[in-house]
């Protein structure tokens, strides 16, 4: 999974040829730390349909006041410059992969 930054965010997120699912996390939150293993592993799985981003709220706030991310973990996925939808909350990874399944699905 790739970090990005208020200064890799456009070139990496925005401007990419595949969807990105982009995590807001932070090192302090529990329900953060719970889905950032399933995270990988769907990275693994999704390879050239969907790229998978992590975003520290704490370092990042600019990014995420923007996309107004109130709650973490927050997953939003963007597509061609713009945000497609979010997940929001800890889930198990059936569930994540279900989700996530239908957000390609309508992209």
């Amino acid at each position: 999974m790739l970090d990005v930054t208020k200064d890799t965010f456009e070139k990496e997120v925005l401007k990419n040829r595949l969807p990105v699912l982009v995590d807001f996390w932070a090192p302090w939150c529990g329900p953060c730390r719970i889905v950032s293993p399933v995270l990988d592993k769907l990275s693994n799985e999704y390879t050239n349909k969907l790229k998978f981003a992590k975003l520290n709220v704490d370092d990042n706030q600019e990014i995420a006041v923007k996309y107004d991310v109130r709650g973490i973990p927050c997953m939003i996925v963007f597509n061609d410059g713009g945000e497609v939808d979010r997940i929001i909350g800890a889930y198990p990874e059936e569930q994540l992969r279900k989700k996530i399944d239908l957000i390609l699905a309508k992209s």
